[in-house]
């Protein structure tokens, strides 16, 4: 193991391997900045992103060199979701420029592998950073499956984002001790601090969808949990704040099925979703597929009452059981959305949620515990 510089004196390099720079991650790099010379390497924005690249002071970032091929998701003959891989071996060549004393990458992809292959030949530490879920990752033919049960032997270090992250790698049999589980996580100062609602609308209780307005967000089945549970008498208001290619599809059917007191609201800025959440009175989360589903923090730190999808990867971490259902099923979203509008769910936790800082020094420790072990290894 070679490490480049003195840890006692100066900051060891890291590099940061990430598809792109998202405003929510920011916090966290920036604390990493603060304890490493910082390399963050990044390929291209994906082009079904609501905001641009954020800013990490005091880190460098890389662009990449390499292509990005989008494809979509189809199911029952319907678009289901975008997704994109990226083939961008431009992260090799900076690492050779760099030689970082340490890498966090993300994901089991071709930049993983090429984290791998810096790490062998330099003998530096490489940690995976890994989000999926038992759920989410269980559409995989079977050579991607047993690609990955092969890489996952070859990786020494670990960082899940939750629970169901775990219990996904150790599916691939990654050994626990292996893991460094932290959380998902979003800046919270700006969520609990006291603003001004963005919107007044009735009648009450207000229900709020927040994200992209495509199939795995289960927003045709919110609609229509709406209109059947405004059928038997039920009065509240219906908000969804996003965007997306089922928006036009949704209103359609949100006017076949009469569905009242209903509001669209476009994408909105990082800064002014808070004063969103202090519009409504309960979170609906119905995603059909989600590795973790940030949404539920911003509501939970807001005061929200959240009601979650079971798909999505922070349910069973931040809510209790009341709280959670299957959106596929008609009969069990009606009967929980009942609950919600009726005031009878469970008040959100808080508590539950680790903060930017926590998860930051995890990562740290975790980081520097390695670096200092095999420079007193050598």
């Amino acid at each position: 193991m070679s490490v480049n510089k003195d840890l006692q004196n100066q900051k060891p390099k890291l590099a940061f391997m990430i598809n792109l720079i998202a405003p929510y991650r920011v916090p966290i790099l920036a604390r990493l900045a603060e304890c490493f010379e910082l390399f963050i390497l990044h390929g291209q924005m994906e082009s079904n992103r609501a905001w641009d690249q954020g800013v990490v002071a005091g880190a460098h970032e890389r662009p990449v060199w390499g292509w990005q091929y989008a494809y979509k998701v189809r199911k029952s003959g319907q678009l289901f979701d975008q997704r994109f891989f990226h083939f961008e071996p431009g992260y090799l060549i900076e690492l050779l420029r760099i030689r970082p004393d340490a890498v966090i990458t993300i994901e089991l992809g071709f930049r993983t592998i090429l984290a791998i292959i810096y790490g062998f030949l330099f003998r530096v530490p490489v940690w995976v950073s890994w989000e999926g879920s038992l759920h989410t990752e269980g559409g995989l033919d079977r050579p991607r499956r047993l690609f990955r049960r092969l890489i996952a032997g070859t990786i020494k270090h670990w960082i899940s984002w939750g629970q169901t992250s775990t219990e996904y790698l150790i599916s691939l049999n990654v050994s626990r001790g292996r893991i460094l589980q932290i959380q998902n996580c979003v800046d919270e100062s700006w969520y609990v601090k006291p603003v001004a609602p963005a919107i007044s609308v009735f009648p009450k209780p207000v229900i709020l969808h927040v994200g992209q307005i495509i199939a795995r967000k289960g927003v045709a089945e919110l609609v229509r949990a709406a209109a059947a549970l405004q059928s038997e008498g039920a009065n509240f208001s219906l908000v969804f704040v996003g965007d997306g290619p089922d928006l036009v599809g949704l209103k359609a059917l949100a006017a076949q099925l009469d569905v009242k007191n209903l509001h669209f609201y476009p994408v909105q800025a990082a800064e002014a979703m808070p004063a969103f959440y202090r519009s409504a009175d309960v979170l609906v989360f119905p995603t059909m597929h989600d590795v973790w589903g940030l949404v539920a923090n911003e509501a939970v730190l807001s005061g929200l009452i959240v009601l979650c999808s079971k798909h999505a990867g922070c349910a069973k971490e931040l809510f209790s059981a009341e709280c959670i259902f299957e959106p596929a099923s008609p009969e069990e979203f009606l009967t929980a959305f009942r609950k919600a509008v009726a005031g009878k769910l469970p008040s959100s936790d808080s508590g539950k949620i680790k903060t930017i800082r926590e998860v930051a020094e995890m990562i740290i420790a975790e980081v520097k515990a390695a670096l200092l072990n095999a420079k007193q290894a050598e």
